[in-house]
């Protein structure tokens, strides 16, 4: 029904209907769905040569625009017109237009049937004489298929909202009840004030949440009931302390009564230095101003939270006369991120407490904390002079980075490199392997690495043995143990038992729950190694992938800051 129901009711738009009703059975019945609008309808002819014509464009054969309400066409291939079909065996369409109504029932079997040559499969219509100037369709969709899942009326409302929710002359009801901004997913405000001017205004919007922004955001102005131009922000996308992404979450409607003299011929645009609008623009950026300002520092708690772990341990560092600059610093960092993706944001803050460990980025700090004893004012002044440190310093890390991969390929294509120099590159730049990890060893041997990490006695017969590198994550709950070859080798088999004899060796000596991964790192693996026949927690890595997947991490980190 998501899908069929968007379909449906574009139909029902597309007719210049006004009103749309759809009925969803309660469940456990064997009720069936009924949408009916009050739209333009068809005769037979009509029916049999327009809707039932599948695969014609609806915009080639009447244009891009409605007839009575002028609206853009949103049906195109005929097909679509029987999305239904998808939740039913049989779907009833019954039109009324010029004093005739004419039905037609259309058996799913049938189409599947002739799914080669759909235009043959045989659509009786029946027509009959009305009284009256009744217009309009209804679509009855019956015989469910009770292997789905149906939509509940407050998921449809939903789905359907952001599409329709904010129309003058295209209500849509769902088991009787109209759809509204508050079916936006998120939390609704309302705010109704008399303005000096303007006088009565009624706002409301919602805060969308969810990983998407709504399709169409912003808030639409309606004067006396009808809507004036397109969604807008009202000055809030120009709003620096807003950042973008969390304005197009908003999703709200303002309505003025009076003031129609205000308004543009086309009612494209209201007057915009008249003071009805000017005051109806600061109400708007008053109240949803408050509303994004605590959306958006629950939105910062929650992403700081998720990186608690990574950060903390970066700060514990630090010297301690460092460590407040340096959350100060990271909060304005997360801010300018504010809603990318989780793992992007751990790439950036990683990126960050590299840049913090450089003492060019505390000088500017020192001069910022002298201010901050001056008062409020000189800290805020210096605060934004300085305001783009962070990110300035952060894309000097960056390209650091960018020069050290660099050099890494031409490294990896030399062919006189050998696993050792590799070795040496890669121990001191961690961060291409990943964020979580810390090195625990490099080519020490298994005994030392028991007896100096584990505070154990060793105890097996491979001592004097020297795994390349051994790293911990996430305060020792788990371990990753690398393996080093030429750039030129092909991991094999013999490989894979080497490092396993090294993970064996060590296990014993860690706590019980911790997981113990392997990873070998070369040109590839050898063909007859099967990668589905590896033991858990093994993989094989190539140093192509390996420099491919930190170079797009680094690539994307400018990009931004740009």
């Amino acid at each position: 029904m998501k899908n069929g129901g968007h379909v449906i009711v574009d139909n029902s738009w597309d007719a210049d209907a006004i009103n749309v009703w759809i009925e969803l059975p309660e469940a456990m019945t064997h009720n069936p769905v009924v949408v009916k609008d009050d739209g333009s309808g068809m005769t037979a002819i009509e029916m049999e040569s327009e809707y039932l014509f599948i695969a014609r464009d609806r915009q080639s054969r009447r244009g891009e625009r409605t007839p009575k309400f002028n609206r853009k066409v949103k049906g195109r291939k005929g097909i679509g017109k029987f999305a239904g079909l998808t939740l039913a065996s049989r779907m009833t369409i019954s039109s009324s237009a010029r004093g005739k109504r004419s039905t037609v029932e259309i058996d799913k079997e049938a189409l599947i049937q002739a799914q080669q040559d759909l235009e043959k499969v045989n659509l009786p219509l029946e027509e009959i004489e009305i009284d009256g100037d009744e217009t309009g369709t209804s679509i009855v969709l019956s015989n469910l298929d009770e292997r789905l899942n149906f939509p509940t009326p407050e998921q449809l409302r939903e789905i359907l909202v952001h599409e329709y929710g904010r129309e003058d002359t295209f209500k849509v009801f769902v088991n009787g009840t109209p759809l509204t901004v508050a079916d936006v997913p998120g939390k609704t405000h309302a705010v109704v004030q008399a303005l000096p001017t303007a006088g009565p205004v009624s706002l409301q919007f919602t805060v969308a949440t969810g990983s998407k922004a709504p399709k169409s955001p912003g808030i639409v102005l309606k004067v006396d009931g009808k809507v004036v131009g397109t969604p807008q922000m009202f000055g809030l996308d120009d709003d620096e302390t807003i950042p973008a992404k969390l304005a197009k979450r908003v999703y709200g409607v303002v309505e003025i009564t009076g003031g129609t003299d205000l308004v543009s011929a086309d009612w494209g645009v209201m007057i915009e230095n008249s003071k009805a609008f000017q005051e109806t623009k600061a109400l708007i950026q008053e109240e949803v101003k408050k509303e994004l300002r605590e959306t958006h520092a629950k939105d910062l708690s929650m992403q700081k939270a998720r990186l608690t772990r990574q950060v903390n341990q970066r700060l514990a560092e630090l010297p301690e006369n460092r460590r407040r600059f340096a959350e100060l610093a990271l909060n304005r960092i997360l801010a300018k991120f504010y809603g990318e993706a989780p793992d992007r944001i751990s790439v950036i803050a990683d990126v960050a407490l590299d840049a913090m460990e450089h003492d060019a980025y505390w000088v500017v700090f020192q001069e910022i904390d002298q201010a901050s004893e001056r008062g409020v004012s000189a800290f805020a002044e210096s605060l934004e002079q300085f305001g783009l440190l962070e990110l300035a310093t952060i894309g000097l890390q960056a390209r650091h980075r960018q020069e050290f991969l660099d050099f890494l390929d031409r490294l990896l294509e030399n062919t006189a490199t050998l696993e050792a120099d590799v070795h040496t590159a890669i121990k001191s730049n961690l961060w291409v392997l990943g964020r979580a990890y810390a090195a625990l060893s490099s080519n020490e041997s298994l005994r030392k690495v028991v007896e100096r990490y584990f505070e154990a006695r060793y105890a097996g017969p491979s001592g004097s043995t020297r795994p390349d590198l051994l790293l911990s994550q996430d305060f020792a709950d788990r371990y990753l143990l690398i393996e080093f070859k030429r750039p030129s080798h092909l991991i094999s088999r013999d490989d894979v038992s080497q490092a396993e004899k090294y993970r064996d060796e060590l296990s014993p000596h860690l706590p019980s729950a911790s997981r113990f991964d392997i990873m070998l790192m070369g040109k590839g693996r050898v063909p007859t190694l099967d990668l589905n026949r590896l033991a858990q927690g093994i993989q094989i890595q190539s140093y192509a992938g390996l420099v491919s997947a930190a170079r797009t991490e680094v690539d994307w980190i400018l990009r931004s800051l740009t």
